[in-house]
């Protein structure tokens, strides 16, 4: 299922920031199907991508791909483009101007039982000296969702430290059907 979905027409819209020129003088757009979309941004569909005086950029990113592995650059640009076009009709018409795939197979940290218990907590010994990151102890994995859990775990200790304990951390969701057994 995809993680994120970047529509970069609308990110750098009025901004040139981070649109490639190309040799021409002139800004090079693409579609950049990574992975399957499986789940995608409702934001993204509400866009004008289907207006043919509009190109858009669009970047898919999935973890936990391993049936893509195996497959070749273009069976998973035709596989991502099948898909998008069944999620956005508008994409249909849309020409293909450049792809890239990148495959990253250790992009997410796989860690052993126990590892847990060596990940340091957000308050140190020093009392001025916080910790954040992915590697830090928030109960999630070592992910992007991982490191911004750990940024509000670190603000919600300096707040409490400087008298002012402010709530960043939003609770975690109930798990639902057969997940709510192994609670």
């Amino acid at each position: 299922t995809i993680q994120w979905m970047f529509h970069k027409s609308l990110l750098l819209r009025g901004s040139k920031q981070g649109i490639q020129v190309g040799k021409d003088g002139k800004d090079k757009t693409s579609v950049v199907p990574q992975m399957p979309p499986s789940v995608l941004s409702s934001r993204a569909e509400s866009t004008d991508m289907q207006s043919s005086g509009n190109p858009s950029y669009v970047e898919l990113v999935i973890s936990s791909s391993k049936s893509l592995l195996n497959k070749s650059r273009q069976e998973i640009i035709d596989v991502t483009l099948a898909e998008l076009r069944e999620f956005f009709p508008g994409a249909r018409e849309a020409k293909l101007v450049k792809a890239t795939v990148i495959k990253e197979v250790n992009a997410t940290f796989s860690p052993t039982p126990g590892i847990d218990r060596y990940r340091p907590a957000s308050q140190t010994a020093w009392p001025r000296v916080f910790l954040a990151g992915d590697w830090t102890a928030t109960g999630w994995p070592a992910t992007m969702e991982g490191a911004v859990r750990s940024g509000h775990i670190a603000a919600e200790a300096i707040t409490k430290q400087a008298g002012m304990p402010r709530q960043f951390l939003s609770p975690d969701l109930p798990p639902t059907g057969f997940m709510r057994f192994f609670k």
